[in-house]
């Protein structure tokens, strides 16, 4: 997100008028400059991706005393701009929630008919396609299918985990999860896309890495993290577990 793009928006969901546009884009840029002055965490308002910001600095004594001061101008642009982080967000994980339904349609079609021999090693970063400024990077699901075929259909955090027999080939159902989340592939300058990095995890185990509570999941993700320490550098990933955590905590 940027001004620009903003404004843009502003321009195609509003009937506001280009000078008023203008302002209110350029007074997010004010308020950026601003922030420490209200006592609030120094940070770019167009990098935000949390909209209970904008409504800390709504309810800020020192913003209001501010925004009083200018008819309510800058309360206005925040309220636009907060809307605009809605629509952002939204379209993006409507793309994400896409790519992952085709991502984990074609493991379940690629089935792994013999075992293949994984090498671990560093592979260059994968392609990538944005949506509102943001990074969708791609994934060979064939890698995926490769790791649960390795496994034989277990679930690597206790492998007595067996829920039901998959329809589709007539194993025990189990889910491919990246160790290290695919979003944060930027701070790396390897594939997180690799075998070292897959693991195969029965579906309670996933649910409970994605939505459960850090004290709940912890266990899981020690686990499986001591087991592909060494393959992870390998494949030149290099992670001390307190960044590991932060992953999970986010």
């Amino acid at each position: 997100m940027n001004k620009e793009t903003f404004a843009q928006w502003l321009k195609t969901n509003s009937d506001l008028k280009e000078y008023s546009i203008g302002r209110y884009a350029n007074a997010i840029d004010t308020l950026t400059s601003e922030l420490d002055s209200y006592g609030l965490p120094e940070a770019n308002i167009f990098d935000i991706s949390d909209t209970a910001f904008i409504d800390t600095i709504l309810n800020n004594q020192e913003f209001q005393r501010k925004n009083d001061k200018g008819n309510r101008m800058y309360s206005t642009a925040l309220k636009h701009f907060k809307k605009y982080m809605e629509f952002y967000y939204k379209e993006y994980q409507i793309e994400l929630l896409k790519e992952e339904m085709d991502y984990e349609t074609n493991i379940v079609r690629n089935i792994i008919k013999e075992k293949v021999k994984i090498v671990d090693i560093e592979r260059e970063k994968p392609t990538y396609r944005t949506v509102n400024n943001k990074k969708i990077w791609s994934r060979n699901p064939r890698h995926a299918s490769e790791v649960v075929a390795d496994t034989n259909n277990l679930c690597e955090f206790d492998n007595e985990h067996r829920h039901f027999i998959s329809k589709f080939n007539q194993k025990n159902y189990v889910e491919a999860h990246h160790l290290i989340p695919m979003k944060y592939q930027d701070q790396f300058d390897c594939s997180l896309d690799v075998h070292a990095n897959i693991v195969s995890i029965c579906l309670v185990c996933h649910k409970k890495i994605h939505f459960g509570l850090f004290e709940d999941k912890k266990e899981i993700l020690d686990k499986l993290f001591d087991n592909r320490r060494e393959r992870l550098k390998a494949s030149g990933i290099e992670v001390v577990i307190d960044e590991f955590y932060g992953y999970y905590q986010k």
